[in-house]
């Protein structure tokens, strides 16, 4: 036979290097104290002369085709926020490269990530620590073959303490069973029969008027349809009423469902002994890791509504813990735990990243709904607990955001042209750190009055990040709670518009 010629040896492809972001282009919940270097460097490397240097650039006025459907977008969910692809088409056409681009309400830093693809230099400012993280973590490259490793870590810290609280056994062999899920029902005291009935159980029927209405199953069988009203029925608190476990001892199919009053006898015996006493254990011990404790908004009232997003019945949680089950508050410490003792300060700051990307999904207002196969179903823009939320165990979802964020990584990665980037926690109102007549172009999205409750809304991603909460005085934004009116936000506005026309070249 004859002897196979020797392969061609390829030539090794050499991994690109990951750019570095400059010394100190981040500082946290705190204002950057080299935000005013940034700019003098600017100015001394493009001093401008306001009698020789013209402007010369006809308005933008072509389709922008542009989408949300990228693996850098989906990232993070943040409030009304808007593809960088969009913004890139601005920032070529109005600037150069090497130009300085200003965003003072940087949100989630689509303006900086679109600016240092083109080759510009880049400051994102906002009020909102939560924005400025979310910024930084969206414009700094970072090392995917390291941060692979760093994810193996944090798994391997947090599985055996993840394993044991979302642990059951399957009633179709006795053997090893994880819980997908548990779905959690308020429950109403019926008007008519005065039994307890989880809204979960209850049945829809037609009333007198010929309106649908959810009905206690106990009174129709009587021949009564008597409605449960989540308004003006009496709650009697949320219990488990349905767990979805994961065999993992052979059964086909994997999954299987049992229900608190299951007709069958082994799996309500099996939901009592194994689901139900779980749950117990878990009540009866300390969470061993820390976790927020902040109340909502810091209103240390309990009789006052802590925000415009309070609604009583449907957010009436006071702290920051409280929109959590125990079993899933737990999970989410111990990952928060694992992911600040990673051993690279960039994986530290992904992975907890990653945590805020999904932290809300895995709270009481994640919606239960078996029609619909989206991984979690929250109202977006708000705080709503519904009636029947269901429970998932958060290290799945981190995992998940984490492969999604790797994506979007590597493409930031071969996208980046430039890392002249700083990143400031502080107010458009008071740009006093940036020079008269610097910024070569400013790309924004102001807050609109009430349209978006930023403080509001991010303050759980603040509360699980260890910021500072203490700053909404600041906040450019319409909020009856707080006092804070349509003048108090048109007199912050033009405060903040007046500093933007200050630092932009003329």
């Amino acid at each position: 036979m004859p002897k196979r010629a020797p392969a061609a040896t390829l030539p090794l492809i050499p991994t690109p290097a990951v750019p570095q972001m400059p010394e100190g282009y981040y500082s946290g919940d705190q204002p950057n104290p080299n935000l005013r270097a940034f700019v003098e460097q600017h100015l001394r490397e493009k001093p401008y002369d306001p009698l020789t240097d013209t402007y010369e650039v006809p308005a933008f006025d072509k389709p922008i085709m542009a989408t949300k459907a990228t693996a850098i977008y989906n990232m993070h969910t943040y409030w009304s926020k808007k593809p960088h692809g969009a913004i890139r088409e601005y920032i070529r056409h109005y600037t150069q490269p090497g130009d300085l681009v200003l965003d003072p309400f940087c949100g989630s830093g689509s303006t900086a990530l679109a600016a240092l693809m083109e080759g510009r230099k880049a400051i994102a400012i906002d009020r909102s620590p939560a924005a400025t993280f979310i910024t930084k973590n969206y414009c700094t490259p970072v090392d995917v073959d390291a941060l692979q490793a760093a994810f193996a870590e944090l798994q391997a810290k947090v599985k055996p303490e993840i394993d044991w609280l979302y642990e059951t056994r399957c009633d179709r062999c006795g053997g090893k069973a994880s819980t997908a899920y548990t779905v959690y029902s308020q429950v109403f005291r019926c008007d008519r029969c005065f039994n307890p009935m989880p809204l979960f159980d209850c049945v829809e029927a037609e009333n007198s008027q010929g309106k649908v209405v959810k009905a206690c199953p106990i009174c129709q069988k009587n021949g009564f349809v008597e409605e449960i009203s989540t308004r003006n029925n009496a709650k009697l608190g949320a219990i488990p009423v349905l767990v979805s476990c994961l065999c993992e001892n052979g059964c086909k199919p994997v999954r299987a469902e049992r229900r608190y009053n299951d007709p069958g006898d082994k799996k309500r015996e099996y939901f009592e002994k194994y689901d139900l006493a779980k749950l117990k254990e878990i009540e009866a011990k300390p969470i061993p890791h820390w976790y927020p404790h902040n109340r909502m908004m810091n209103v240390e009232d309990a009789t006052q509504p802590w925000g415009d997003k309070w609604r009583a019945g449907t957010s009436n949680f006071r702290t920051v813990a409280e929109l959590f089950t125990k079993r899933n508050l737990w999970a989410l410490a111990a990952i928060h735990d694992a992911a600040s003792r990673l051993s690279q300060p960039e994986a530290q700051a992904i992975t907890l990243f990653a945590l805020t990307g999904v932290v809300l999904g895995m709270s009481q207002m994640n919606q239960y709904r078996p029609d619909v196969t989206y991984p979690t179903s929250i109202m977006k823009g708000t705080y709503y607990v519904p009636q029947i939320f269901q429970e998932e165990p958060p290290l799945k979802h981190v995992t998940n955001k984490l492969d999604r964020l790797k994506k979007g990584l590597e493409s930031i990665n071969l996208e980046l042209s430039g890392t002249d980037l700083i990143i400031d926690t502080s107010s458009a109102t008071r740009l006093n750190r940036l020079n008269s007549s610097a910024i070569d172009y400013i790309f924004t999205d102001p807050p609109y009055a009430d349209k978006v409750q930023y403080g509001e809304l991010n303050f759980v991603w603040e509360a699980w990040l260890g910021f500072n909460t203490y700053w909404h005085d600041e906040e450019i934004i319409v909020n009856k709670v707080r006092g804070k009116t349509e003048q108090d936000w048109a007199d912050m506005m033009r405060q903040a518009m007046s500093e933007c026309y200050r630092v932009l070249k003329p």
